[in-house]
C-alpha cells in the first residue's frame, strides 16, 4: 500500500475543532509494524517454528535494577511483579527496557525503552517508546505520517498485518498498536478491546475502509468521516450534514453505499447490500461522509 499517496497532516486546531464535531481522521495503516507484538511472558508470537518468524520478549530489564518476574496489561496499563513482590504500574515503569530477539530469516536483537507514561481522563494509558537495535541511536518506536513521533496504546490482542483479522485470543499476547493508526485510534476514540472487541475490530475495518474485510484499504490518511454507534461510544454530530457510507462488523462492511465511499472511483471487490434504516445491516459501527 505504499503506492496510496499521504494526505496533508490537518494542523491541531483543526484536528480538535473535527474531534468536538464528532468527526474522526482515518487512515490506512492497521499499525506501525516496526514491531507488531509479543507475549509478556515470552514464548513466540507471529508465526510458528516452520517459517522461523517470531519475536521473542528476552528480558525485562527495569530502571530499578530488580528483577520481573510477572508482566500483564490491566486495560491498556502496563504491570509488573518484581521478585520483591512489589507490583510497578504506570509511571512506575519509565526507564524500563524490553528486550527482545527478532527472527526474519536471521537472528536480531532490538531494546525498546519506556519514556514515557501517561493516562488520559477515560483511563486509557499512552506509552512514549523508544525502539534501537543492540547498536545504534533510540529511535520512536511509532512515527506518524508526518514523521514525528507519537505514543503508543498497548493492546492484549494481535493482529494478521497481511487480513487485518485479530488473531484468535492467547493470554499475555500484546500489541504495541501506534496511535497514529487504526487498533491505536479505535481503542482511543473509545472502543476498547479488552471491554468491546467487536467494536474494536468493526472500528479498524472502518478506518482503513476495508470494505471487504480482507486487509484491503480504500482510504488515504487525513480524510474525516463521521463515526456513529449504538452503545454510546460516538455520538451524532450537531449541525452536521453527512450521508452515510457503510455499516461494519468485525469482518468488514455489512452494507455500503457504492455513492458515497471515502475515495472517488472505489469499486469494492465483493458484492455488499445498500444501507437502509440505521443499524438494519447488523453492523455496529457506522461511517459517514460529509455532504454539501
Amino acid at each position: 500500500m505504499d503506492d496510496i499517496p499521504w494526505a496533508d497532516e490537518p494542523d491541531e486546531v483543526s484536528v480538535r475543532e473535527l474531534e468536538s464535531n464528532g468527526f474522526r481522521l482515518n487512515g490506512f495503516r492497521l499499525n506501525g509494524f516496526r514491531l507488531n507484538g509479543f507475549r509478556l511472558n515470552g514464548f513466540r508470537l507471529n508465526g510458528d517454528s516452520a517459517s522461523g518468524s517470531y519475536i521473542d520478549l528476552e528480558a525485562f530489564q527495569l530502571q530499578q535494577g530488580w528483577t520481573v518476574t510477572h508482566a500483564w496489561l490491566e486495560g491498556s496499563e502496563l504491570r509488573v511483579q518484581t521478585s520483591l513482590g512489589t507490583t510497578l504500574v504506570g509511571t512506575q515503569l519509565v526507564g524500563a527496557v524490553l528486550h527482545f530477539g527478532l527472527v526474519e530469516g536471521a537472528p536480531k536483537k532490538r531494546k525498546v525503552k519506556i519514556v514515557g507514561a501517561a493516562q488520559q481522563t477515560s483511563g486509557l494509558w499512552l506509552y512514549d517508546l523508544q525502539i534501537k537495535d543492540d547498536v545504534g541511536a533510540w529511535e520512536p518506536l511509532c512515527v506518524n505520517s508526518s514523521g514525528n513521533a507519537t505514543q503508543v496504546i498497548l493492546v492484549d490482542a494481535v493482529w494478521d498485518p497481511a487480513t487485518g483479522g485479530r488473531i484468535p485470543a492467547e493470554s499475555g499476547l500484546v500489541t504495541l498498536a501506534c496511535r497514529d493508526a487504526a487498533i491505536g485510534k479505535c481503542a482511543e476514540w473509545g472502543y476498547h478491546p479488552w471491554e468491546l472487541a467487536d467494536h474494536h475490530q468493526a472500528c479498524t475495518r472502518m478506518v482503513r475502509a476495508d470494505y471487504c474485510g480482507d486487509g484491503t484499504a480504500h482510504t488515504v490518511d487525513g480524510v474525516t468521516i463521521h463515526v456513529l454507534d449504538e452503545v454510546g461510544v460516538e455520538e451524532p454530530a450537531a449541525n452536521v450534514t453527512y450521508a452515510v457510507e457503510a455499516e461494519w462488523g468485525p469482518d468488514g462492511a455489512t452494507c455500503l453505499d457504492a455513492a458515497h465511499t471515502r475515495l472517488v472511483g472505489t469499486t469494492a471487490a465483493c458484492e455488499l447490500a445498500g444501507c437502509g434504516e440505521p443499524f438494519a445491516s447488523g453492523g455496529l459501527i457506522q461511517s459517514g461522509i460529509t455532504v454539501p
